[in-house]
């Protein structure tokens, strides 16, 4: 359910008075205790809260997700960069990428890693996603993210990825999509679109098509219906 974002930031402000201004325990209620039942997006409306947060609640806020996020929790490292790419706040991912070994040990908390450097189009994290891209089970994140760092190194493997779930993708263009439906091209367009914007993404799906005009066609509705699902997202 959308909520005014006046109610909204009024709902995070008791909420995080509820948890003595402590950022670990807000997160938790956010995700999983009471705040879990206020939206559906646990960080929604986060970013215009922390623009209202006191300068030292911030200072903390910075504080707690690199310590989460380079401590041994691998769910408190996950969530931390969960946080991390959902934000628009600087964050520097230097001391997150010096720690990446440990983030290997689980597969959460290393997918929160490679969405967040795609979030954050963070150049410093390419050899990561590079790597990342020979690993099938990493492999869907990686691409989400080579396709923000670099949507023309990402459209050979985007169109073999669109090619795999074409049949998926070209039936649901005419009906509400399902977060479970999401393809993986789909959410690399809707990646490029977040972090690059408009002309990106059709240079994306341009570049995926290449020659073939049939799939130029396919691939511009499809960015049309990522714009208008963005544009009634932010309405």
């Amino acid at each position: 359910m959308n909520r005014s974002t006046p109610g909204r930031l009024q709902e995070l402000t008791i909420l995080f008075a509820r948890c003595r201004y402590g950022w670990r325990d807000f997160f938790f209620e956010l995700e999983q205790g009471e705040g879990a039942v206020l939206s559906e997006d646990p960080w929604e409306d986060l970013d215009a809260f922390l623009g209202e947060a006191d300068p030292e609640h911030l200072a903390t806020f910075d504080r707690t997700l690199v310590e989460m996020a380079t401590g041994d929790d691998a769910k408190a490292q996950a969530q931390a960069l969960t946080i991390v790419a959902t934000c628009a706040r600087p964050f520097d991912l230097a001391p997150v990428l010096a720690n990446e070994t440990r983030l290997k040990k689980d597969l959460e908390a290393h997918l929160a890693l490679l969405l967040a450097i795609g979030q954050r189009n963070d150049p410093r994290g390419r050899a990561s996603v590079d790597a990342a891209l020979k690993d099938p089970h990493r492999r869907h994140a990686a691409l989400i993210a080579l396709a923000q760092l670099d949507p023309a190194a990402a459209a050979v493997p985007g169109k073999a990825a669109y090619l795999k779930d074409r049949n998926q993708i070209v039936q649901s263009l005419g009906r509400p999509l399902a977060e479970e439906e999401y393809a993986t091209y789909y959410q690399m367009a809707e990646g490029v679109l977040q972090v690059r914007g408009r002309e990106a993404l059709g240079t994306f799906v341009a570049a995926t098509a290449g020659d073939d005009e049939a799939l130029r066609q396919e691939l511009a509705q499809l960015a049309r219906r990522i714009e208008q699902q963005a544009a009634a997202t932010q309405a």
